[in-house]
């Protein structure tokens, strides 16, 4: 390791600045991290660093990375850095090396493509690689420079985005979202030590740095005990489909998950009931990190409504599907058609945990494909019933509802909504070719139901109208529309009990099932060990040949 380091110390004087060494401890983590250093240094650049052997290989990208294909940005390769440098964030004093301001920009997690030997490509001067961050996600290569592979006094890379769903044509996207990813700070609050202190990321203790860290002799900001790296999803292409990521260590300090800080950790949320004590703001933080794995596969890449409770649910709620002043970066916004205001996107486990500290007790995302407002990606069937219907009524009607969509070679699931209903979803194909939009969609469950409401006029409906809902369920299939949206699986509902929309088995969906049971208390336990969706990628299906085969039935 020292001999790794020695061109890095031999440019250091350690009696005059406590950049770090490379001495101090670095947590494990089970997958390779890479973080990016806005430094305002001689002149503006980004450092890329990657984890790898035990130290970060790195490169100064002058112009910062483009999330366009079309650009090469010039990457300067310099001497490699030791694990613990990638926590700082400060002010380097002018007249000492690298002299500036340093943002942590961006942070995560990376992998080479395929089964690439980091070694041999470096050696080879192409790296091509998968990053999983805050900011930057996806494809992207290092190529070094065809002038600069023979031992020149330069190693000049290019650094270059892969076409994929994370690129973008407009390649400074990235580079305005112009906060640190550790503290929310810009340069210029960095530059003055005011705000937030960074959340570390690959050393420990609560704050790696003071927010006025300055690397000389007259100020100190050492590290102490690990933190939990922000626990992120490595770039997918399928919405519920597993892919690597880092667990992240316990937490360093009892009001912090996923980095965290939970602000009145202490206070209620959903008020006692049955026995149970109240649910706080900490109990909903800790449940949704333990269920952001299943909960993101169904949320990631779709614009996410959510209902917040800062009174808890007794108090005042409010709908939000708009960004609000102050919002954390681990928080995605997407501009959408029609829409001139960006909404929220959430994509990360620590954009869950960001969410439960403003109180966000309930999710509804969009029923789209990931990444593609306009395109359908799931159709809902609310089965909505009266007041006065018994839920095992409800459960026949989902049963009957599965029959139908089977019979149109679809794929049924079904899950709880938090309520008195049931949730049947089915899980559409999307391909490059796909034209059918959400007009097709939502006319085609209207007709589902409608055929279902006509052949059992005494037990349901597709109006709304009160007076005609007494003893019957509401087929609602409005759910299908471009700006609607459905509870999201597994999110809590801001009702006594603190429910959550529960995924079931079919074989669960029987008489004498109590959604009750499924509860914050109780549903990562019980998700944990079910297979309730497991096949729900595997199950998508053409919406098109859906509606050609209804037409053919309907025409018999």
């Amino acid at each position: 390791m020292a001999g790794k380091l020695a061109k890095y110390r031999s440019k250091r004087d350690f009696e005059k600045t406590q950049e770090p060494s490379g001495d101090a401890k670095v947590r494990a983590a089970e997958y390779p991290r890479f973080v990016i250093q806005k430094h305002d240094a001689t002149r503006l650049h980004y450092d890329l660093r990657l984890e790898h052997d035990g130290v970060f290989k790195s490169w100064a990208v002058t112009r910062g990375p483009s999330l366009n294909p079309k650009d090469k940005r010039l990457a300067v390769e310099v001497e490699d850095h030791p694990l613990d440098y990638g926590d700082f964030e400060g002010t380097i004093p002018k007249g000492e090396y690298g002299g500036g301001t340093v943002m942590l920009w961006d942070r995560g997690y990376w992998l080479p493509e395929g089964n690439e030997n980091v070694d041999e490509a470096l050696k080879k001067g192409e790296l091509k690689f998968v990053l999983a961050g805050g900011k930057l996600q996806g494809s992207w290569v290092l190529v070094r420079m065809k002038h600069d592979r023979d031992g020149g006094k330069r190693n000049n890379w290019l650094l270059i985005k892969h076409k994929d769903q994370w690129s973008n044509s407009d390649g400074e996207a990235a580079l305005r979202k112009d906060k640190s990813v550790a503290s929310g700070r810009t340069m210029k609050q960095i530059a003055e030590g005011k705000g937030k202190a960074p959340v570390p990321f690959m050393l420990g203790g609560k704050h790696a740095f003071k927010p006025d860290a300055v690397w000389n002799s007259r100020k100190k900001g050492e590290p102490s005990a690990p933190p939990p790296a922000a626990k992120r999803r490595a770039p997918r292409k399928k919405p519920a489909r597993k892919a690597p990521k880092a667990k992240a260590a316990k937490e360093s300090g009892p009001d912090s998950v996923l980095g965290i800080t939970i602000s009145k950790p202490d206070k209620a949320l959903w008020p006692a009931h049955a026995g149970e004590p109240p649910v706080t703001k900490m109990d909903l933080a800790r449940y949704l990190e333990e269920v952001s794995d299943w909960m993101l596969g169904h949320i990631e890449g779709r614009p996410c409504s959510v209902i917040r409770a800062p009174d808890g649910i007794e108090g005042e709620t409010f709908f939000q599907r708009h960004a609000m002043r102050g919002m954390s970066d681990t928080i995605d916004l997407v501009t959408v058609e029609g829409d001139r205001e960006p909404y929220i996107e959430i994509d990360r486990a620590d954009g869950l945990i960001a969410m439960a500290q403003v109180a966000a007790v309930e999710y509804h995302p969009w029923n789209c494909a990931p990444f593609n407002p306009d395109i359908p990606g799931r159709l809902v069937f609310d089965l909505d019933p009266a007041p006065d219907v018994e839920f095992d009524t409800v459960i026949e009607a989902a049963k009957e509802m599965r029959e139908r969509l089977e019979a149109l070679d679809l794929v049924a699931f079904c899950k709880t909504t938090g309520g008195k209903g049931l949730h049947v979803v089915t899980p559409l194909k999307v391909g490059k070719a796909s034209k059918l939009g959400w007009d097709e969609a939502k006319t085609f469950a209207q007709t589902v139901c409608a055929q279902m409401a006509e052949d059992s006029p005494e037990r349901y409906l597709i109006k709304m109208t009160k007076k005609l809902r007494t003893g019957r369920i509401f087929l609602d299939y409005l759910r299908n529309d471009r700006f609607s949206t459905a509870v999201a699986p597994l999110s809590p509902r801001a009702r006594p009990g603190a429910p959550v929309s529960m995924p079931l088995t079919w074989s669960q969906v029987r008489a004498g099932l109590d959604p009750a049971r499924f509860n914050i208390r109780t549903a990562a336990k019980l998700i944990a060990k079910s297979k309730a969706w497991e096949d729900y990628c595997d199950s998508q299906r053409p919406l098109h040949k859906a509606i050609e085969r209804l037409v053919r039935l309907r025409a018999a």
